[in-house]
């Protein structure tokens, strides 16, 4: 349940922040960071989390790891000409924002777990 909430959610907040002007990306010397994808992602990786509990950290880390790893074999096939360079540009444009993105998933789904079991513990007197 946690990973579908996760899913609906992340895909909700992503087409609501193509709304939100001036929030895209910005350059870093480590690649692209998106701060509002980032936001986006440790949102709804919370969500799940507070549904999932704490096994779904992993199932988390594992939904960003699958959502890029289809980001990159897309950019691949878009890429012209298709070359032995375009794997190592396209990891170096996007690695400040994968890296985020894992962060974020990661953090997120960790919060989500903490809320529930906070939520599930009873009162301290």
């Amino acid at each position: 349940m946690g990973s579908v909430a996760a899913i609906a959610l992340l895909l909700v907040l992503e087409s609501l922040s193509t709304f939100l002007p001036g929030l895209g990306r910005s350059a870093t010397t480590f690649g692209y960071v998106e701060p509002v994808s980032s936001l986006s992602t440790a949102i709804a990786m919370c969500v799940g989390g507070f549904l999932g509990g704490k096994r779904f950290i992993l199932v988390a880390l594992l939904l960003v790891a699958v959502l890029w790893v289809s980001t990159i074999v897309l950019a691949l096939q878009i890429a012209q000409p298709p070359g032995s360079n375009s794997l190592t540009a396209i990891l170096a444009y996007s690695r400040g924002q994968i890296l985020f993105s894992v962060l974020a998933a990661g953090a997120g789904a960790a919060i989500g777990a903490w809320l529930r079991m906070q939520r599930a513990a009873p009162p301290v007197r």
